[in-house]
């Protein structure tokens, strides 16, 4: 077959196909590490978010051979046993598929992996599949099923699967020669380009890339995926040009360079094929494939599901995590929703977490994303150094299934989160109803309880349907807690009455005298109460700011991209950068425009934070054009504070809330989300 060797710029540009949406996906690949140990890694494509899948011991896991699946919600890999195992993207539950399996492939509905199967002499292999999903370890495993019913006479490796065909390229091995057959779609063997190595097939099933070697160095090519035409060369010089994958928008090449065969002297690289674009890939990864992504879900009407609470990270512990340990400066935490912690393995399009940061180095914020999206100019929550403090987040999930965390500060800090819920975009949760803002508990004035002392290292049983426009039929209630008059450090925890004690916090203090709000979402018992359990000493509020379920009139949670609204610092939102002054309040437009939220919504979810606060006070939300309640949202007790708290406010008819402080300090108000509408 007839060869074309041709400058780079010859080669037309390709048709775009599944064009990603948004940021690319991640990378899955191998990386040195510990002077010359192999594990595979994942990381965005500039280099950030860098996760190194170890071992239990936290060394390298010998692997490479990466590979996504379609959903790119998994990543298949090659240990050096060898074995086909897979994991999610941030390295985490990891799955044993196949022993001696190598070079593994995802049919294109996922649920098959086609692989190389080593053979009893140890030294070739034929390709052979089996079941995408966990397989019993034991001392017999599934075996997988051989691809052909007879075996090819070589050896047989790089299997590539057609997305339009069905069709499996392959590299066969034989009397010296390497060549690329196809199965034909039939598990019927056969030639197919002659002189081919490591085949991969392009995202539309129209072409297909290989090496082959040119003058002393092997270089990358591209044909027709039918074997027609001829072959045009891609890469030029004195490099070894090997692995190529292409990436899921049709449009470029990842492939390993090597000036000679040490594997220490591999560089990953990145080739634009029409414009010959060539930048070498971050982190140090190489033999790369990228993950294939889909829309983030925003914009989609959904409904809640109470869950938890349950710890599902935990930096301090590794929970969560491939290992423990401070996220640094600037790092991302990948945190897998999506099939963990008793969560369901698809539909999720939001999370809702209660995330605390405890033994930051330096002042700094936490930034909490869908997974696959630039990382937001927004925050979440808000620390100074040595600081411990929580704050409700609710955050759409990332087309992988997973959120990430970036630590927005100077110094590290150790990361927790438990869920408290999901909305899924279908009827089968529960909608919501807001409510003018009741206070339902007050134990310093014997509000909810009978009587007016503090409580210390004990439980209150919170009756809670049927109070402050709670309907009797309700599954669970928005609550803002507040902690008042603390003494020394201590935490509390709102769960359903009835049910264990569930070992998560809300609100968390680390002195005496503090006061500190919290927004949970708390599922109700079956009498429709909560409890509240306070670790320490301190007086609590709730006031209930909605309902979900037991309403007919109830509205759908809309997920948005982060957007900031307001920042009295910047005249963002204001006309002036000036602070909100004491007794005043700010009429904030939280629809149309720019904000992502449509006219006509009845609440918005927005995370409120305080910052450079001038003495004790608090701020409160509201509908504008709505009477000011007497409840709060955020309360703090001193001079340059700040201090962050999610926020469920009604929308005034004009699509306007109401910002009120008693106390002058900058306001910052980003909003996440909408209900109705």
């Amino acid at each position: 077959m007839a060869i074309t060797a041709v400058g780079l710029s010859a080669l037309s540009a390709p048709v775009a196909q599944a064009a990603l949406p948004g940021s690319p996906g991640l990378l899955a690949g191998s990386k040195i590490i510990n002077g010359g140990e192999v594990t595979t890694a994942t990381e965005n494509p500039d280099g950030s978010r860098l996760v190194l899948h170890l071992n239990s011991g936290g060394g390298s896991d010998q692997g490479g051979g990466t590979a996504w699946s379609p959903d790119g919600k998994s990543v298949a890999y090659v240990n050096g046993a060898p074995a086909v195992d897979t994991y999610l993207p941030n390295g985490t539950s990891e799955q044993f598929i196949t022993e001696g399996g190598v070079d593994p492939t995802f049919t294109p509905d996922g649920s098959t992996i086609v692989e190389g199967m080593v053979g009893s002499d140890y030294t070739t292999y034929q390709l052979a599949s089996t079941t995408a999903t966990a397989h019993p370890l034991g001392p017999n495993p599934q075996p997988p099923a051989p691809w052909f019913a007879t075996p090819t006479g070589g050896s047989d490796r790089y299997p590539s699967v057609s997305s339009t065909t069905g069709a499996v390229l392959f590299e066969h091995d034989a009397n010296g020669a390497s060549d690329i057959w196809t199965d034909h779609g039939n598990h019927t063997a056969g030639l197919l380009i002659v002189n081919g190595h490591q085949p991969d097939v392009s995202p539309a099933g129209s072409q297909v890339a290989f090496y082959r070697a040119v003058n002393g160095c092997d270089q990358l090519f591209v044909q027709a995926s039918d074997g027609s035409g001829t072959a045009t060369q891609v890469t030029r010089g004195n490099t070894n040009h090997t692995h190529p994958k292409w990436t899921p928008d049709g449009l470029g090449l990842d492939y390993n360079a090597n000036p000679g065969t040490n594997y220490l002297d591999i560089v990953g690289h990145h080739l634009v094929l029409a414009s010959s674009t060539d930048t070498v890939i971050p982190g140090g990864l190489f033999s790369v494939t990228q993950q294939p992504t889909g829309k983030t879900p925003v914009g989609i009407a959904s409904t809640f599901h109470s869950a938890g609470p349950q710890r599902v990270l935990d930096t301090r512990y590794g929970m969560g995590q491939v290992s423990k340990g401070a996220v640094p400066a600037g790092g991302t935490v990948a945190l897998a929703v999506d099939g963990t912690n008793s969560l369901p393995a698809g539909g999720i399009t939001a999370v809702v977490l209660n995330v605390t940061v405890t033994s930051p180095a330096s002042s700094g914020h936490l930034s909490v994303y869908p997974e696959g999206t630039a990382v937001p100019s927004t925050s979440n929550l808000n620390w100074t150094a040595n600081q411990t403090i929580s704050n409700l987040v609710t955050v759409p999930v990332g087309a992988d299934g997973e959120v990430d965390l970036t630590n927005q500060s100077g110094g590290s800090t150790q990361v927790i989160a438990d869920v408290q819920g999901y909305y899924t975009g279908d009827a089968s949760g529960s909608t919501f109803t807001g409510v003018s803002p009741a206070r339902i508990l007050d134990t310093r004035s014997a509000v909810g309880i009978s009587t007016t002392t503090p409580i210390d290292n004990s439980t209150v049983t919170l009756a809670v349907r049927g109070k402050g426009g709670v309907a009797v039929g309700a599954t669970a209630v928005a609550l803002n807690l507040t902690a008042v008059g603390t003494v020394g450090a201590g935490y509390l925890e709102a769960y359903s009455d009835g049910s264990s004690v569930p070992t998560v916090s809300n609100i968390n203090w680390t002195g005496s005298g503090a006061t500190l709000a919290g927004l949970a979402i708390v599922p109700l018992g079956a009498d429709g109460s909560v409890d509240i359990k306070v670790h320490g000493q301190a007086h609590v509020l709730a006031d209930v700011f909605g309902y979900y379920g037991g309403s007919n009139t109830g509205q759908d949670f809309v997920g948005v991209a982060p957007n900031r609204l307001l920042d009295t610092r910047h005249a963002v939102g204001v006309s002036t950068s000036t602070p909100l002054a004491a007794g005043h309040t700010i009429a904030l437009q939280v629809t149309g425009g720019n904000t992502g939220v449509p006219s006509g919504v009845k609440a918005v979810i927005l995370n409120v934070t305080v910052t450079d606060t001038t003495g004790s006070g608090h701020l409160t939300a509201w509908a504008d054009g709505s009477a000011q309640p007497s409840s709060s949202n955020l309360n703090w007790t001193g001079s340059s504070q700040t201090l962050p708290n999610q926020v469920i406010v009604p929308v005034g008819s004009n699509g306007k809330v109401d910002l009120y402080v008693n106390s002058t300090t900058d306001v910052i108000a980003d909003v996440f989300g909408y209900y109705g509408g």
